[in-house]
C-alpha cells in the first residue's frame, strides 16, 4: 500500500495516499344691506266750523274756527323718516335680500344644477362630470380606473401575473420555470443527478462519521447536495482517468471543484473546507477505518469548523476499483438543499 503525506502550512493541511488522502483549509368675508327709508304720513287739513284738523305723525293740531261760517285753519304735520332692519351676511340668519348665491353662510349652499351644460363654481369633475368633464386619471390614488391596468399602474391595479416569453424576468419566474425570459440556469459541474444522491454505502458512511463525531463531543455533519456533487464527480474522475490525487487532471483544487459544483462558499474559498480521498475499499466501514487511522484524515473527520459534508463513491474501474472522496464545508447555503 502506498502512503503519502504532503507538507503542513499554517492555512492548509493536505494529505493524500493511494488509499489515504486529505486536504484542509481553515478560512476560516361680509356684506351690508340697508332697506329704503320709510316716510311718515303727511298732515291733513281741516275745514268747517269747529272742526279740528289732525296732523300726521309728528304734526300739530289746527286751531278752532270761529263764527257761524268760519273756517278753521289748516293744520299740517310732517312725518319723520323711519329705517327698516339691516341684513348682514354671516349673522347666521337668512334675511330678506339674502340668498344661497350671495350669502351661502346664512342661507346654505345652492343645490347643484348639474346637467345644464355649464360647469358652475360649485361643480367639479368629481360631482358633475356631465358639465365639467371627467376627472383625469391619477395613478397612485388606490383606484384602478377604467384606463389603468396592471401594466400602466400596478400601484392601483396590482402587479401583472408573469408572462413567460415577454422578455422580462419577472418576480415568480426563474431560469427553471422560464428560461426564455430569465436565461438558462447555471450548469453545475461534478456528478450528474443519478449518482449525486447518496447510495446505501454512502448513507452508511454518513452514519459512521456522525457517530464518531458525537463520541468526541462534536455536532453532526449534514449532507450537502452541491458538495455531494463535487465529491462524487472527483471519485468518478479518478476512477475513469485512473489517477489518485487531490489535484484534478484539469489542475483543479478541492475548492475549485466545490465552487464549480455550485457550492458558492467554495469560491475562494469563503469558509473552512477540507477533502479526504481513499481508494481500495468498496464498503463504508473499511474506508472509514482507513481515514480514522491516518492522523491528517482523522483530523478532518473531527474538524470542529465543519457542518457540511459531501460524500462520493465510484466503483468498477481504475487501478484500485473503488474510489472515495469526502468534501467538508464550514457552512450551509442554498445549493446544499
Amino acid at each position: 500500500m502506498l502512503h503519502r503525506n504532503l507538507p503542513v502550512t499554517a492555512a492548509v493541511v493536505i494529505g493524500s495516499s493511494l488509499l489515504l488522502g486529505a486536504c484542509n483549509l481553515l478560512t476560516g368675508a361680509d356684506k351690508l344691506e340697508i332697506a329704503e327709508d320709510a316716510e311718515g304720513a303727511g298732515g291733513e287739513s281741516s275745514t268747517g266750523a269747529e272742526t279740528t284738523g289732525n296732523g300726521g305723525s309728528g304734526g300739530e293740531t289746527g286751531s278752532t274756527g270761529t263764527g257761524s261760517t268760519g273756517t278753521g285753519s289748516t293744520g299740517t304735520g310732517t312725518g319723520s323718516t323711519g329705517t327698516g332692519p339691516m341684513a348682514m351676511c354671516g349673522d347666521t340668519a337668512c334675511q330678506p335680500g339674502e340668498t344661497c348665491t350671495d350669502c351661502p353662510e346664512d342661507c346654505g349652499a345652492c343645490p347643484l344644477n348639474c346637467g345644464n351644460q355649464t360647469c358652475d363654481a360649485d361643480e367639479t369633475c368629481a360631482n358633475c362630470s356631465e358639465d365639467c368633464g371627467a376627472c383625469p386619471v391619477v395613478c397612485g390614488d388606490l383606484i384602478c380606473d377604467a384606463s389603468e391596468s396592471c401594466m400602466t399602474c400596478p400601484q392601483d391595479c396590482g402587479a401583472c401575473a408573469p408572462v413567460c416569453g415577454d422578455a422580462v424576468c419577472a418576480p415568480g419566474e426563474t431560469c427553471m420555470t422560464c428560461a426564455a425570459d430569465c436565461g438558462p440556469c447555471e450548469t453545475c459541474a461534478g456528478a450528474g443527478p443519478a449518482t449525486t444522491t447518496l447510495d446505501a454505502e454512502e448513507q452508511a458512511f454518513l452514519g459512521l462519521i456522525n457517530t464518531y463525531r458525537s463520541e468526541n463531543g462534536l455536532g453532526a455533519l449534514t449532507a450537502c447536495t452541491s458538495l455531494n456533487r463535487a465529491a462524487q464527480g472527483h471519485s468518478e474522475d479518478m476512477r475513469d482517468l485512473n489517477y489518485f490525487s487531490h489535484t484534478g487532471q484539469d489542475g483543479s483544487s478541492p475548492w475549485d471543484r466545490a465552487c464549480a459544483a455550485c457550492y458558492d462558499l467554495g469560491c475562494g474559498p469563503m469558509t473552512a473546507m477540507a477533502e479526504n480521498i481513499a481508494a481500495g475499499n468498496a464498503g463504508a466501514a473499511g474506508t472509514f477505518m482507513q481515514w480514522q487511522t491516518s492522523p491528517g484524515h482523522n483530523a478532518n473527520m473531527l474538524g470542529a469548523s465543519f457542518t457540511q459534508i459531501g460524500i462520493g463513491r465510484a466503483t468498477g474501474g481504475g487501478q484500485y476499483g473503488s474510489y472515495w472522496t469526502n468534501v467538508f464545508g464550514g457552512a450551509t447555503e442554498p445549493s446544499c438543499n
